[in-house]
Formats: structure tokens, sequence, C-alpha cells
């Protein structure tokens, strides 16, 4: 089966996301910062606004999950271009990308709400939203292509030819002989006889060959 363009191209996209907006975070309905997948996905430093005095610089350490999500969507492209045959690993690529963004957004939201002490908020942004759809959907491209591939190694059953009956009769392997017989009464007259043997007529025969082939 001929590649197709149609699954890295997703999963190309789905690693530019990364570079959009993930998470956004609120304090106060004021937004105070804001993180791509990138910075997610290996780490970065947060200005920290404080009550009095300059702001206060820490660092956010690389979360797991964004990094296998990006890490999947990597694997997405190169199984994509490499071969043909690498569907179903193209397809559970992007289904782990996928399950690993949605365990990042869960660790996101119970750091956030434990540290900020429910005074901080935070949303999900365009980039995150847009990363999750096109590894789901390069999932499902290549879970559709790898049914494909395999319905076509399957093929079609061949088609039964019907068994080819050879008639054989009896009528066929049966030499074909003159019989004589009776005219009076249809009893058959041994060769050279003059007279018949059931009836003492003398021969007055009807001669018939037997049926041929």
């Amino acid at each position: 089966m001929k590649r197709s363009t149609v699954s890295p191209l997703i999963y190309i996209a789905s690693l530019v996301a990364f570079l959009l907006p993930f998470f956004s975070v609120s304090c106060g309905g004021r937004k105070v910062a804001t993180f791509t997948g990138v910075q997610l996905a290996v780490g970065t430093t947060l200005d920290e606004p404080q009550m009095f005095g300059p702001a206060k610089k820490q660092s956010i350490n690389p979360d797991p999950f964004a990094a296998a999500a990006a890490l999947c969507a990597l694997a997405g492209i190169v199984l994509s271009v490499t071969t043909a045959k690498a569907a179903r690993g193209a397809a559970i690529a992007g289904g782990a990308g996928a399950v690993s963004l949605l365990v990042m957004e869960s660790r996101m939201n119970d750091q956030i709400a434990s540290q900020g002490q429910g005074m901080l908020q935070i949303s999900v942004e365009s980039g995150f939203s847009l990363a999750l759809v096109l590894l789901v959907a390069g999932a499902a491209w290549n879970v559709y292509v790898s049914c494909q591939q395999k319905r076509g190694a399957i093929g079609p059953a061949p088609a039964v030819s019907p068994p080819i009956i050879q008639e054989h009769t009896a009528l066929n392997s049966l030499p074909v002989v003159d019989l004589k017989f009776c005219a009076g009464c249809g009893t058959p007259i041994k060769s050279g006889g003059q007279f018949c043997e059931n009836c003492g007529k003398p021969v007055a025969v009807l001669s018939a060959a037997s049926p041929s082939a």
C-alpha cells in the first residue's frame, strides 16, 4: 500500500500545537501566567508576583506527561513516513499521546489547586485542545489505514470452481455385439442356432446392436 501524507501531516500539526498556549493561570480574574506545550515539556521559569517588592522567579519542572505527549507526536511522524505498514504503531502513538495530555491536565489542575489554596484558577487554552484533537485524529486515521491494509492482505475469498463431473456410463464400456432374438417370443438365440430353444420356431430373427456411446 502506498504511503499517505495524511498521517504525517496530522502529527506534524499536533507537534506544532505545542508551540501554542496550553494553560493559563489566573488570580482574582487576572491572568498571571501562560504555559505553552513546549514550556511544560522542557520546563520553564515563572515570574511569581509578590505583594511587596519585585516578582520572584520560580522554576517550573518539566512535566513528564507533556514530554511523553510530544514524543508520541514525534513517533507518529517517524512511523508515518518510514513505512506504510507501520499504521498500527502510529495509531498507538497517537492514542498514547492523547492519554498523556489528559493525565497532564488532571495533574495541572491538582497542582494549581493545592499550591494556590483556592486563589488560583487554571484554564485550558487553544494549543492544548488542538494538540489533543490532532493526536486523536492521528490515532483514528491510522486505525482506519491498518484495517484497510489487513483487508487488502486477506483479499476477497477466491471463487470456488464447481467440481468437474465426469460421466461414466456402463454403455460406454460395453463392446458392440450383434444380438439375435426369436421373432416369435423374443428369446435370445445362441450363435449359430437355427431354432428357438424356448418356442421351437425356426430362426427368423431380428438383429439389434446394443446402444453405443
